[in-house]
């Protein structure tokens, strides 16, 4: 029987990471996470810091998504229009945090506790905390929807502790074979093998290192003797092709 997986989707906002300004790592980062928990990542979305637009796409994935994460747009500045946007999505008061307030009231002195720093402790109403060990600032959950800050430094902290306290799903089991042979010989092939063995993700992959090109072939599912079955096959295809196959 296929394993009822949990499921996640990841929104990353920011025009910086679409102008090209800002590489985007967090994306990645997250959804390594997600696979050692055994949680399925549906997809990946980049979009605009654009009130519509995120009101649109949060919408969308949170009914077909166990999790929701964002990034970006929780900051102090005017386009930083995230948490306000979600409040939006979800048709709920936008105010502020007391518990929010009260870290970010501690942290910064009177003086430097701005009305910009303040609306950090806004979100919508009922959010529960993400803690922020590194710029106290929280990140928060409200449904399904887990919101983050897009500095990766902070996020990957963020992340990592929040983690710890998700549990985790059935891992999925893993097998690589590299091959010298190239795609264009072997694509047919593993065409064919992807379809007698539909519950398994079959990829291909090249890849060039110390002057030397392969391609590395993957196998992931929740069949263990499934993974091992199909692995085989395509092992000894490669043999017979004089592909040099490596299993890992």
């Amino acid at each position: 029987m296929k394993t009822k997986r949990k499921t996640a989707s990841i929104i990353i906002i920011g025009n910086e990471i679409l102008s090209g300004k800002t590489l985007d790592t967090n994306s990645n980062y997250i959804a390594k996470k997600l696979r050692l928990k055994g949680i399925k990542c549906n997809s990946i979305n980049i979009i605009s810091d654009d009130e519509k637009v995120i009101i649109e796409k949060v919408n969308k994935l949170k009914e077909s998504n166990d999790y929701i994460f964002t990034t970006g747009g929780i900051g102090p500045t005017h386009d930083d229009i995230t948490s306000s946007s979600i409040s939006k999505a979800l048709k709920l008061p936008f105010e502020i945090n007391i518990e929010a307030r009260n870290r970010l009231e501690k942290h910064y002195s009177d003086e430097d506790f701005t009305q910009a720093r303040l609306k950090m402790a806004y979100m919508p109403k009922g959010s529960k905390l993400i803690d922020n060990p590194v710029s106290i600032a929280p990140g928060f959950i409200i449904e399904n929807i887990h919101v983050f800050p897009g500095v990766p430094k902070i996020l990957e902290v963020m992340i990592d502790e929040f983690f710890k306290k998700i549990d985790s799903e059935a891992l999925f089991y893993k097998k690589t074979i590299s091959t010298i042979l190239s795609e264009g010989v072997i694509g047919d092939y593993l065409s064919e093998t992807q379809k007698k063995y539909k519950d398994l993700e079959i990829g291909s992959y090249p890849y060039f290192k110390k002057n030397a090109f392969g391609v590395s072939i993957v196998f992931i599912g929740d069949n263990e003797e499934l993974i091992n079955k199909s692995c085989l096959e395509v092992f000894e295809y490669l043999k017979i092709k004089n592909g040099r196959p490596q299993l890992f």
